[in-house]
């Protein structure tokens, strides 16, 4: 059998939830099944000519035999070769199988793998700081710089420990020379070396062909993250760790990225939402592919979770550290993607021409985007339906550009394609976005009915437009004046209550969008610095006036409503 097929075998078997033996078990979260799916995806796509990658099997086995080649360094496999998992081939070999057809060179340049601790992870980056220091270097003619990166001397020095540790009793050490702050391929002259800011090593000057960052989300700033951004050699590699990720795998957002390799693997919110659930053994696998593969693994994660069944206070590290579910438990997410993307139509099903629209705004300052959403409420029989659209807006290019960058979304394209308008100004021009409100409406033939502002930022366009005999209300955004319409809003997330057009800058913020609670109220917030919400606060701010929209302006419409009832 090929790697690939295995594969293909591998990926088809967790999506089924395939379970073979006790220690030979599919069963997956969902995240893990989308970089499944993600796969099988991407091997169709591959036999078409239009397609700019292909597999190469040559390359997906070098970095098993190189694997091969390498020892544990620990634990009862202490001093054996390595045998990659089909989890890891799952990983690694993508990473190296998938090739760009124009130059043959690596596809992904990215990787991102979320797993529970105590699964090989930095046997893995260490394994691949090795390959790139001397089997990729070779290849390439290149004296490849490979860095290890955390905010701690400890954290830093991990994968590199690990490297060197792998090397003992390998036919792959004379290869080598190993000092503390260094593993040199002697060949090729390529360095393996750590990073910390505790060091006030930050990487200045290089040029690293691998860079590994560990615990991403605890890094204070992108300096390290940055390096990556500049490097000149021919296949540079980032590993990383950021919530960026699940937007790629998930097919509710409209985040795509070809040059990333993501795996996330977690317990599924419903395997520990009711915490009775987190007993049941066989779902912790989802988090452990390889500490559940063998008995002293499962017994470890056995009796962690019974003594935190009698000491509570120890559950958090369990859950935490060895099913890795701190990631979903930061907050609530606000709306359920996937019924969203249900609600979303290529076509309108309905003439818009004459309708009411309410319009808001969410009016920034200098950093976040300027967004305004229309909601167009109408009647379908009976029902109640509303059309929603959104457009955002930022001051420059630059700007802009510094938003892909730091927020890992890809503006750029979104401006390309006409989701969004650079207003070539110091701020964003409240002018042009007002010019843009007024041409949207008279394009479509929409009666303005109110526009809808929270006063920050906007207090002198409120001004302006309410002298020019616009209805301008005051929306805050306060759980007080939003609870009842961010509840409502929810419960919109079906195609029989809304339909919008696809806006992916919108999808992106409502995947953003988490649930902050305050005396029983709640309004939407994001749960990171680096992820904007700003289309759904327009969008609240317009549905709060649009949601209260009267139908029927006469006396004989209302007697009609009144006969039909009775």
């Amino acid at each position: 059998m090929t790697i690939l097929e295995e594969l293909i075998e591998y990926a088809n078997n967790c999506i089924s939830d395939v379970k073979k033996s006790e220690y030979e078990d599919y069963i997956s979260c969902q995240a893990h099944k989308w970089a499944c799916q993600r796969f099988l995806n991407d091997v169709e796509r591959s036999s078409s000519e239009s397609c700019f990658f292909y597999w190469d099997e040559e390359e997906a086995k070098k970095i098993v035999e190189c694997f091969s080649l390498l020892r544990h360094s620990k634990g009862i496999l202490a001093g054996k070769p390595i045998e990659l998992t089909p989890w890891q081939k799952f990983n690694d070999c993508q990473i190296y199988g998938w090739r760009r057809k124009k130059d043959g060179r690596r596809r992904f340049r990215k990787a991102f793998r979320q797993v529970a601790r105590k699964n090989a992870k930095s046997q893995e980056e260490a394994g691949m700081c090795l390959y790139e220091a001397a089997v990729t270097a070779t290849k390439n003619g290149e004296v490849n710089e490979i860095y290890t990166a955390g905010t701690k001397r400890d954290q830093s020095k991990i994968v590199f420990t690990e490297a060197g540790l792998m090397l003992r009793g390998s036919p792959l050490r004379p290869k080598f020379k190993i000092s503390r702050d260094q593993i040199l391929h002697i060949k090729t002259g390529s360095t393996i070396k750590p990073l910390s800011k505790e060091d006030g090593k930050t990487g200045d000057g290089t040029n690293p062909a691998l860079l590994v960052i560990d615990e991403y989300h605890q890094h204070p700033n992108e300096d390290f993250y940055s390096l990556s951004m500049g490097s000149n050699t021919k296949e540079p590699l980032l590993m990383i760790i950021t919530r960026y990720c699940r937007k790629v795998l998930d097919p509710g957002t409209d985040v795509e990225n070809d040059e990333y390799m993501i795996d996330i693997l977690e317990m599924d919110k419903a395997d520990y939402e009711d915490i009775s659930n987190l007993g049941n053994s066989r779902n912790w696998i989802k988090a452990n592919p390889i500490r559940m593969s063998y008995q002293e693994g499962i017994d470890k994660i056995n009796g962690d979770y019974k003594v935190a069944k009698e000491q509570p206070e120890k559950l958090p590290d369990v859950l935490t550290k060895e099913l890795n579910i701190w990631v979903q438990a930061k907050a609530d997410g606000y709306m359920n993607m996937e019924k969203w993307k249900a609600c979303e139509v290529s076509e309108l099903p309905v003439d818009i021409s004459g309708m009411p629209v309410y319009v808001g705004f969410d009016m920034s300052a200098k950093l976040d985007l300027t967004s305004v959403a229309f909601v167009i409420p109408f009647l379908d029989g009976k029902t109640i339906k509303y059309v929603v659209f959104s457009h955002s807006f930022i001051p420059s290019r630059e700007k802009l550009m510094e938003h892909v960058k730091v927020d890992h979304a890809p503006y750029d394209a979104w401006e390309m394609q006409g989701f969004i308008t650079i207003t070539d100004t110091p701020i964003v021009d409240q002018s042009a976005v007002m010019d843009y409100v007024k041409n949207f409406c008279k394009k479509n033939n929409l009666e303005i009915q109110m526009l809808c502002f929270d006063p920050a930022n906007a207090s002198k366009i409120m001004m302006d437009l309410s002298n020019e005999g616009y209805n301008v209300v005051e929306v805050y955004q306060s759980h007080k004046s939003l609870n009842e319409t961010t509840q409502e809003l929810r419960v919109l997330d079906h195609p029989r209550h809304s339909i919008y057009h696809p806006k992916p800058e919108l999808n992106y913020a409502m995947s953003n969008a988490v649930v902050k609670k305050n005396n029983g109220l709640i309004k939407i917030d994001k749960d990171a610095v680096r992820q904007r919400i700003d289309p759904v606060d327009a969008t609240l701010a317009a549905y709060k006036l649009a949601m209260y929209h009267k139908f029927g302006n006469s006396l004989g419409d209302y007697i009609d409503e009144f006969l039909e009832e009775y």
